[in-house]
């Protein structure tokens, strides 16, 4: 394939909204891709292909017309191009290792780039002659978000982040270069470098902390002391290095602006754009930086919800003011693209609107505006500032001139979206894209312009151009494929769309000759479409994988035809689900002309399923699974393997030559050929089958030809990084190539194209002619059908799909087809009717598939519509059935009726509703199981570490007659390493106590402090104070209860980190101590509380007893334990605490009924003959042992003569007998009461018993309780003391890392020094070597002034004096201007600030221009010979160049002195950073020392000793002293003696002002009363006197006068009720008459509206006729008239106010002679 020819680019179209730049002065360039786009502002187009390795960042440099851009692979070069030749100026090399991120040029000769990862660093190039000058490492933490060159200063940089702001500062000695940072500072205060500066938050109300108060944390080391500790926060975390330089930046919380863009000011200031819509302004010389605008927040934002619901309601005056516009502000995205100009500075972004805003005043204000409707991303001003390109990311490019909102023009409009695919329209004119969002695009062949585009306005996933009509088919979404007819291509229509199937259309493919197109579903299925116009597109018949397993995902569609017209397709399909793997079946058929004519017999049935036999259809496995497939003649084809990417050759194998078992067979490859170097891609034949292509996500293209596979051209027109190439199609004579990729390009490559000068190899051209011959023959053979189609074409109609695909909204949606079968079906029913189904009718939106079934359907029921009624008949007979035996069954007794489910015919219904009924039992079975198990882990976890390991279970002891409660103290078991522990401090204690001992033995001086000679806890009388806090010896209250030891240390010896901490071991040892003492004492009382409530059981037993005898109604007193004091009951669940019914498994019921069986069993046996009881019921009564209360129970039996006889006809005997039954029942009655009054006596002791001992129990209870309050006060003591101890070891820690810290930055500092001390010793150096050079320069300048008279003594004296002026002459300097040129006329803000390159450009011209006008001959004197002049001109040509180059060197050198300097500033300023920081490290040492020595002593002092106020939690004791009680007394006592006199004078005073006040009490009340009086008197005065008042005067029965009057008053009420009932009729039926008035009044009015039309219609033709007439008439009379008009007016006007004013004297009277009323005259007094 290589000896045909170059296969070269011949154009590219695609724009993301990267950057767009311009390179000349109406030239703009921007990435396209693998290439450079320049786009002229006339529309003429160029592209360059970049010969590099991938294609990085990009930049343009307008004034030297170049532009840089950066390779993307490893170590990257950047290539410097010169427009428009493209000539390669340079090749920057060494500046990354793996990419560049950034390119940007300054105004002269620098260009400088940021590398990526790993380096992130800014190096500065001179980009004429290819040199690396700096570089300077950036944080790697936040990528920078924008950088630039300050156009009128090259030496300046600024650089932004998310969180940072950073201008750089380039500093030049001789050929060293250096980038020096400097921080922008907000605020008041100038920070280093190095110190991290935050950015101002979002929200201008936020009120942030000072910046310094970030660096001066202090921690004092209790509230007890004045005395702190300086630490900051990363010494509190623990935290050295780098990550200590963070913590400030992962702590704050706070939203802060976001810097994304950046523009320079002639003067130098910065105005810098940030992504919420901020603006910061940087003062270029300060560095001081402050936010000038920001945006409204969101609920002040006109047309947000928040405004409109806000919680304070607006005025009346408020809500008729307009709202502002949004445009008028700058919002969030509204700056991310900012640009200067002489106007103001221009913003856009993400709002699609271009603003310009003046910040000349102190406001910001939006002075133009234009909006452009799309989101801008890229913006830059043209070299004359002229016009202003706008780049967006919707594709579009719009050119505006600044001043003129209506100047908006679209220069270059390729829309937004990824490519789905390219075809090619016949006549090898036009190519046709789409796009992702229906976006369908022509595009010209040989220029690449943009013809037409289309929107369909749904998703589209596949395109397909006819080779036979202008027509190009789209596959959508929703399953339809749209046609759309292209023979105008400049006005494409929509003629025809057909839903096929259900879900998206990926696959569309044409038969080669176009009369069949080919599309796959997502179920397998291929469908086979007429591609003809004049069958207007009709789907034609479809098939599927006939293997179950091979369905799957279709990855490819290919075709073949060969010469009987025979087409064969191939699909492969994916069924592993994963899309990577690529095909692994493949299935084959043929289409041939004989079983397209007669398709029902090759269909299965109406659906037009082919059958395989028909269509000899094949289904295989292949070996190795593979991307593509394109087949070719000699059933050849060939896909791309996914295992090593290689390109596979197969040959498709026959029906009659496969196996019966095709699930072991596989398809092998025949052979492999070089593929591509990533996995994926696609497989492609050109028109004419010779050249195959094959491209992938590596971004390449490989074309080779059938014959020769293993010789190949490649080219690339994509990246691999974003996808590779998406799809690619050949020209229809296969000299052109496209191709779409993920990046939004398309490109064209052309055989040998015309422009580049290359020819086709001898080999070539005839391959190239070949192709060219076989597109001829393929359309001469077409011509005369596509003659036909495209007639018919042209007649077809346009289509619209609003009516089927986007129902309306608004309407009801109609019933579904199956809820109206139901409706039907149980009406039939209702009326015992058979019901019949109604023919199927196919939806609107139904698919082609869908109808043919439906069509299937209808064929069925015509030929089964005889037993289909049978049928029918039948079942309505068993409902009938059915029925009646239901209406049987209900007449039945309840115990013979049938369930309802039990007439349920549907035997296999029933089952599978048991069956679900089943599976959701077990399913929500298995849901409980779950929480269950769940729970039961949870209660085990917690049971395990509440319960289990606890050595002391926690419980408690409640009071039988109070609230009282005491609890134990729960302990664990003892690690094994804290018993070590334990053992290991006290041996070691041991040890120190012994060594002491033996010091004291040997008399050795020890060094004691006054408060170690008192002793801790002792007075200055030297008694023994108990304390808690101290040392827990035997005699303070810790030892008291069972914590004391001999072992601990003094609080004034705990100097040291081991003894803290072996206090600390020893502390807790006691508080384990100590609760284990109590413990013991709360088990005692638990026992005690035990064997109480044991007691009370016994007695309560013989109380019961006495109750039930005396049959008392008393309550028995039964305490308990409760939960609180066996805690255990907690763990088990009793039978009565579940309240709901326990479920039992079958098992468990059957051993349960046979438990209940077997126990009735028993009791019957035991009901049986019982020879026992028997014997003791016969012998003994039934019992063994005979009670008195037993006997007493018992009556004397009653004589039955004494029922029988009347007392009368007694005997004496029987009256004896009498008589002894009377005393028997009267001593009987005596011994009962006595028994009673004894077993009473016995209740009340018992019950008195059972009260004291509660009593008992509560009194030593409370006295726990009283202990336990102790115990706990001793223990937290303890604690507290460990707290403060862990408290002061944590100080320590952060002592050491802040100390770890300072050594570390000493020794960075030491390190800066170092580097620093040589730059200072390199530069002093360097900058002597250069003065010498200048020196020497310097001399070399004079002796040539000096040898001047030498060099031209062969003239006379008057001649040389004359030559020596000449010689001194020079031109003047150039003075560059704002008006010089056309600079005044130019909206370039940078105008009058050049760039210095320009400037010493123009410099030098200007200074050769004028030396050779010096040069001239009409300038020599007269007398001087040419030669004599020449020599001059020479000589003075030479001392002007010297005296330029010592300029120059001169300039030089005091930029390398001031580079010294400012190093020996730099290496001064590390020197004193590092004496800082040692001063902080003395410092640090120093506050250790003092925190180690200066010890805090905690005290246990009795209520009354604290003198202190109370803070809002603990007393604060910084500003307190500890002093002698004697003092405070003799105090106390001065200060009561003083009291008492103070108040003796005050109860002295108070009586004295008592009286006063008495006084003048009494005498306001006289004044008051005064008043009163007064008042009284007037309102006597004053009281009119009405006729009420006169009448209830005179009346002598007022009364009955009133209630009279009452009487007449409801008369009359009555009669105006019913008068009025009758009005109010009148006037409704009023009503009536006048609504039917009106309504006829309407009528009329409608009339007369339209005879008024008419009317008006005359009226302004006669107007227009006397307007018209106007001038020719005399208009005397109209003035005349008019002035009668008006003073008739305004007689009226006059009339109606007379008459007003005559109504209101008439008023006026009216009220005068109403009045009637007397008036008392005031007393005057």
């Amino acid at each position: 394939m290589d000896q045909i020819g170059n296969l070269e680019l011949s154009w590219a179209q695609g724009y993301s909204g990267g950057k767009a730049n311009y390179i000349d002065k109406d030239v703009i360039c921007y990435l396209c891709g693998h290439n450079i786009k320049f786009v002229a502002e006339d529309g003429a187009e160029t592209v360059f292909n970049f010969p590099g390795e991938g294609v990085g960042p990009f930049a343009a440099h307008s004034l030297s017309r170049c532009f840089a851009v950066a390779e993307q692979c490893l170590n990257p070069k950047i290539y410097v191009f010169v427009y428009p030749t493209f000539r390669k100026l340079s090749i920057l090399e060494n500046g990354a290792k793996l990419e560049y991120s950034q390119l940007f040029f300054s105004s002269s000769d620098f260009l400088c780039s940021l590398s990526g990862i790993p380096e992130f660093e800014l190096t500065l190039w001179n980009f004429q002659n290819g040199s690396k000058l700096c570089t300077f490492a950036l944080s790697r933490e936040n990528i920078p978000t924008s950088l630039s060159f300050n156009p009128g200063n090259w030496r300046q940089l600024c650089v932004t982040t998310e969180k940072t702001i950073s201008m750089l500062t380039i500093e030049q000695s001789d050929k060293y270069y250096v980038m020096q940072p400097s921080v922008v500072q907000f605020g008041k205060f100038n920070w280093p470098y190095n110190r991290r500066v935050r950015l101002p938050p979002t929200d201008p109300d936020i009120e942030e902390e000072d910046e310094r108060d970030r660096e001066i944390p202090t921690r004092a080391s209790t509230r007890m002391t004045r005395y702190t500790v300086d630490v900051p926060k990363a010494a509190k975390a623990g935290l050295v290095g780098e990550m200590a330089e963070q913590l400030d930046d992962i702590q704050d919380q706070t939203d802060r602006v976001k810097p994304v863009s950046q523009i320079w000011t002639p003067i130098g200031d910065l105005y810098i754009g940030c992504k919420g819509g901020q603006l910061i302004k940087v003062d270029g010389e300060t560095h001081k930086a402050q936010v000038i605008y920001y945006p409204p927040k969101v609920p002040d934002t006109p047309g947000s919800r928040m405004s409109s619901a806000g919680i304070q309601r607006e005025s009346m005056v408020d809500m008729k003011q307009p709202v502002e516009d949004v445009s008028d502000m700058l919002l969030e995205g509204s700056v991310n693209c900012i640009g200067l100009h002489k106007r103001g500075l221009y913003c856009a972004g993400t709002d699609g609107t271009v603003r310009l805003v003046d910040v000349k005043s102190s406001d910001v204000n939006i002075i133009e505006k234009c909006h452009i409707g799309v989101p801008v991303t890229s913006m830059a001003f043209s070299p004359s500032y002229r016009h202003l390109v706008l780049g967006s990311s919707h594709g579009t490019l719009h050119l505006y001139e600044p001043g003129a909102p209506d100047s908006l023009k679209l220069l270059k409009d390729l829309h937004h979206g990824l490519f789905v695919g390219i075809s090619c329209l016949p006549g090898n004119e036009h190519c046709v894209t789409a796009r992702e969002g229906g976006e369908l695009q022509v595009w010209s062949i040989d220029k690449g312009h943009l013809v037409s585009s289309y929107n369909v306005g749904v998703p589209v996933f596949s395109i397909a151009c006819s080779p036979m009509l202008h027509v190009c088919a789209l596959g959508t979404a929703g399953g339809f494929i749209y046609y759309l007819d292209l023979t105008n291509v400049e006005e494409p229509r929509l003629i025809q769309g057909v839903k096929v199937y259900e879900g998206p259309v990926m696959q569309l493919v044409y038969q080669d000759e176009g009369r069949y197109l080919l599309s796959a579903s997502e179920e397998g299925h291929i469908f086979i479409i007429d591609g003809r116009a004049t069958e207007n597109f009709k789907p034609l018949a479809h098939t599927e994988t006939c293997m179950e397993d091979a369905k799957g995902e279709i990855q490819a569609v290919t075709t073949y035809t060969d010469a009987k017209n025979t087409m064969s397709v191939v699909v492969t399909h994916n069924t592993s689900g994963n899309k990577r793997m690529g095909a692994n079946c493949l299935t084959t058929f043929e289409v041939s002309d004989d079983v397209m004519r007669d398709l029902r017999y090759n269909c299965n049935s109406l659906k037009y399923d082919f059958k395989d036999k028909s269509i000899k259809k094949v289904s295989v496995k292949l070996a190795v699974p593979s991307y593509g497939a394109a087949i070719s003649e000699g059933n050849t084809m060939f896909t791309m393997a996914q295992n090593n990417k290689a390109v596979q050759q197969h040959t498709l194998p026959r029906l009659e030559e496969l196996p019966k078992d095709l699930r072991k067979f596989r398809l092998e490859p025949v052979s492999e050929f070089q593929g591509h170097q990533l996995p994926g891609g696609r497989v492609l034949l050109s028109p004419h089958h010779k050249w195959l292509a094959t491209y992938g996500a590596d971004g390449s293209v490989l074309l080779r030809t059938i014959g020769q596979m293993d010789k190949t051209v490649c080219i690339t027109p994509h990246d691999y990084r974003i996808g590779g190439v998406k799809c690619m199609a050949f020209g229809e004579d296969s000299q052109n190539i496209f191709t779409t990729g993920y990046d939004g390009v398309l490109t064209c490559y052309s055989w040998n194209p015309p422009l580049t000068g290359r020819s086709y190899t001898p080999t070539g051209s005839g391959k190239a002619k070949s192709a060219i011959e076989a597109a001829r023959a393929k359309k001469s053979r077409l011509m005369t059908s596509q003659k036909e189609e495209n007639e018919h074409l042209a007649n077809m109609a346009d289509w619209t799909p609003e009516d089927i695909m986007r129902p309306s909204s608004d309407k009801i949606p109609p019933m579904s087809r199956e809820e109206k079968e139901k409706v039907k079906r149980d009406e039939a029913l209702e009326r015992d009717e058979i019901y019949k189904t109604p023919t199927p009718v196919p939806e609107p939106d139904a698919t082609w598939l869908q109808v043919q079934e439906l069509e299937s359907f209808k064929e069925e029921d015509k030929q089964y519509a005889d037993v289909k009624k049978n049928l029918r008949v039948s079942i309505r007979d068993m409902r009938r059935t059915l029925q009646s035996m239901l209406k049987n069954n209900e007449t039945l007794p309840e115990i013979e009726q049938l369930n309802r489910h039990e007439f349920d015919l549907d035997i296999e219904e029933q089952l599978r509703l048991q069956a679900e009924a089943d599976q959701e039992v077990e399913r929500v079975r298995e849901e409980i199981e779950f929480e269950n198990l769940a729970k039961m882990y949870l209660r085990e976890m917690i049971k395990r570490e509440c319960w289990d390991d606890m050595v002391v279970k926690g419980r408690a002891v409640q009071a039988f007659n109070s609230n009282l409660e005491v609890s134990n103290f729960p302990m664990r078991e003892r690690l094994p390493e804290t018993v070590k522990l334990i053992e290991k401090v006290t041996k070691r204690r041991q040890v120190e106590i012994a060594e002491a001992k033996a010091l004291d033995d040997r008399h050795i001086p020890m060094p004691k402090r006054k408060d170690d000679e008192l002793g801790e806890g002792e007075d200055d009388e030297g008694r023994e104070q108990p304390s808690t806090t101290g040392s827990l010896v035997a005699d303070t209250i810790g030892a008291q209860y069972g914590g004391g030891s001999e072992l601990f240390y003094s609080q004034f010896e705990l100097h040291s980190r081991e003894q803290k901490i072996n206090q600390i071991v020893l502390l807790e040892d006691a508080i384990y101590r100590i609760k284990q003492v109590f413990n013991k004492d709360f088990d005692e009382l638990f026992i005690k509380k035990e064997q109480e409530i044991g007691k009370i059981k016994e007695k309560n037993k013989r109380i019961r007893k006495i109750i039930a005898d005396l049959d008392l109604a008393e309550e028995v007193i039964e305490p308990s334990m409760g939960v609180a004091e066996k805690p255990e009951t907690l763990l088990t669940v009793e039978d009565d605490e579940v309240k709901v019914e326990r479920y039992y498994t079958p098992e468990q019921r059957k051993a349960i009924e046979k438990k209940e069986k077997e126990e009735e069993e028993r009791r019957a046996r035991e009901r049986g003959d019982n020879q026992r009881e028997r014997a003791l019921n016969q012998m003994m009564g039934g019992v063994l042992e005979i009670k008195k209360e037993d006997e007493l129970k018992k009556d004397v039996p009653k004589p039955a003569f004494m029922t029988q006889k009347d007392e009368n006809d007694w005997s004496e005997e029987e009256q004896k007998l009498a008589k002894d039954y009377e005393k028997k029942v009267k001593d009987l009655q005596e011994e009962r009461e006595k028994y009673r009054k004894q077993l009473e006596t016995e209740l009340r002791k018992n019950q008195s018993l059972i009260q004291e001992g509660m009593a008992g129990f509560d009194e030593m209870l409370n006295t726990v309780f009283m202990k336990k309050i102790k115990v706990m006060m001793v223990i937290y003591q303890e604690e507290l003391k460990i707290l403060r101890l862990r408290y002061s070891l944590l100080v320590e820690e952060e002592l050491e890392t802040r100390e770890s810290e300072l050594n570390r930055l000493v020794e960075h500092k030491k390190h800066l020094k170092t580097l620093a001390t040589q730059a200072v010793m390199e530069t002093r150096k360097n900058v002597d070597n250069y003065r010498e050079q200048y020196d020497i320069l310097l001399a070399e300048d004079k002796v040539m002034d000096k040898a001047f008279k030498r060099e031209f003594n062969d003239v006379s004296a008057v001649q040389q004096d004359q030559l020596y002026r000449l010689f001194k002459r020079r031109p003047r300097a150039l003075k560059i201007t704002r008006g010089e040129g056309d600079n005044i006329t130019l909206p370039n803000p940078f105008a009058d600030r050049p760039s210095t390159a320009r400037q010493n450009a123009q410099s030098k011209a200007y200074m050769d221009q004028a030396m050779d006008d010096l040069d001239k001959q009409s300038n020599c004197p007269e007398g001087v010979e040419p030669q004599v002049w020449e020599r001059l001109c020479m000589y003075r040509r030479q001392k002007v160049e010297n005296e330029n180059l010592l300029k120059l060197r001169a300039h030089i050198l005091a930029e390398m002195q001031q580079f010294q300097q400012k190093r020996q500033e730099e290496d001064d300023q590390l020197k004193n950073d590092i004496d800082s920081i040692g001063e902080q490290l003395n410092k640090l040492r120093d506050d250790r020392t003092r925190f180690n020595l200066n010890l805090e002593v905690q005290l246990l002092l009795k209520q009354g000793q604290v003198e202190v106020d109370a803070g809002s939690f603990i007393h604060d004791y910084k500003d307190s002293a500890l002093i002698h009680r004697n003092v405070v007394e003799d105090l106390n006592g001065t200060i009561k003696q003083l009291g008492e006199s103070k108040i003796a004078s005050m109860v002295e005073s108070k009586d004295f002002r008592k009286g006063i006040i008495q006084l003048e009490w009494e005498h306001k009340k006289m004044l008051m009363v005064i008043e009163d009086l007064q008042n009284k008197m007037k309102d006597v005065q004053f009281m009119k006197v009405t006729r009420e008042i006169q009448l209830f005067l005179n009346s002598p029965d007022y009364e009955g006068r009133k209630s009279e009057e009452v009487g007449k008053l409801e008369l009359t009420i009555l009669q105006q009720k019913r008068i009025h009932e009758k009005t109010l009729d009148d006037k409704n039926k009023s009503l009536r008459d006048l609504e039917r008035t009106i309504k006829q009044k309407e009528n009329d009015n409608e009339q007369l509206l339209k005879e008024l039309e008419d009317l008006n219609v005359s009226v302004h033709e006669r107007r227009h006729i006397e307007q018209v007439n106007a001038d020719r008439r005399s208009d005397a009379g109209s003035e005349k008239r008019y002035q009668e008009i008006v003073q008739r007016r305004k007689l009226v006007d006059l009339a109606k106010a007379q008459a007003q004013e005559v109504a209101v004297l008439r008023a006026e009277v009216e009220r005068l002679r109403m009045r009637t009323f007397p008036a008392l005259v005031q007393v005057e007094h």
